[in-house]
């Protein structure tokens, strides 16, 4: 599997992970940054409104910016797959190190794979190891995955 197609797994399955009603411990039911991600959501699949990555970006970018994780995540994918943005690794860096900060298990990966790879900042395995351990420790099997190829 190519380095891009594991972004773009890795930012499906958290789109997924954000249609879940629980998306995080203490995660406030109805609050704002839902509601704009959940939005977002809608426009990057087209459910109940014409898809759309710019419009899905603007949503998400907004829930991103109120602290919501989930958002967070999706803004440094779309930033890091150039989908609904021109594609800019040192902004794709910042918003995964946001959500990987909250705890954010896939998160936590894709600042692995960017330490790993030099994207968006300098590569460092250490600091690529310590971020797919904190991962792979919420069960996150592509962390696993990463960790037991050495």
């Amino acid at each position: 599997m190519t380095f891009k197609k594991s972004l773009i797994l890795i930012g499906l399955s958290v789109l997924l992970a954000a249609c879940s009603t629980e998306r995080y411990p203490g995660h406030a039911q109805g609050s704002q940054a839902e509601s704009a991600t959940d939005t977002g959501v809608r426009y990057l699949l087209g459910r109940g409104v014409p898809r759309s990555d710019t419009k899905a970006f603007y949503y998400f970018n907004q829930a991103a910016d109120q602290g919501d994780p989930f958002a967070q995540n999706e803004v440094a994918y779309m930033y890091a797959a150039g989908k609904g943005t021109p594609r800019d690794y040192t902004k794709a860096f910042k918003y995964y190190q946001l959500a990987a900060d909250h705890g954010l298990a896939s998160a936590q990966y894709n600042l692995g794979v960017f330490y790993l790879r030099g994207l968006g900042t300098q590569a460092n395995k250490e600091l690529a190891v310590k971020w797919f351990r904190k991962s792979a420790s919420h069960g996150f099997e592509p962390a696993k995955r990463m960790l037991a190829r050495g």
